[in-house]
């Protein structure tokens, strides 16, 4: 439990991070757990993003997981030290959604389901 608890919050504080970078200055942070699953919303009124960064992004957040690597990537989640955050938070979520807009801000949602 504390693990899952430590990869949940790396997902947040990468996310978070990500929005401060973006000028947001107003972040709301949502999180849902029921039992095994987790739903994190981050919605920010940064700078936004184009659609092509929109697609990237959606790709980096929804790359296969890979439970072997997970206690790895847990514990560089939200690290600042670690370049390669969005990455990092795909390969502990199963599944993300981004809606983005330039001038007017960033919503990111991810699922995990715990392993």
């Amino acid at each position: 439990m504390k693990e899952e608890i430590k990869k949940i919050e790396g997902i947040v504080n990468e996310l978070v991070s990500n929005a401060l970078h973006a000028k947001a200055t107003d972040v709301q942070t949502h999180i849902v757990r029921d039992g095994s699953n987790t739903t994190i919303t981050v919605k920010d009124n940064g700078i936004g993003m184009d659609d092509q960064t929109v697609k990237k992004i959606h790709r980096l957040l929804n790359q296969p997981n890979k439970v072997e690597f997970e206690d790895v990537y847990g514990g560089l989640s939200g690290n600042r030290l670690s370049s390669s955050g969005l990455h990092i938070v795909g390969m502990l979520v199963d599944e993300a959604n981004v809606i983005s807009q330039p001038g007017k801000g960033t919503e990111i949602t991810v699922f995990r389901r715990k392993k």
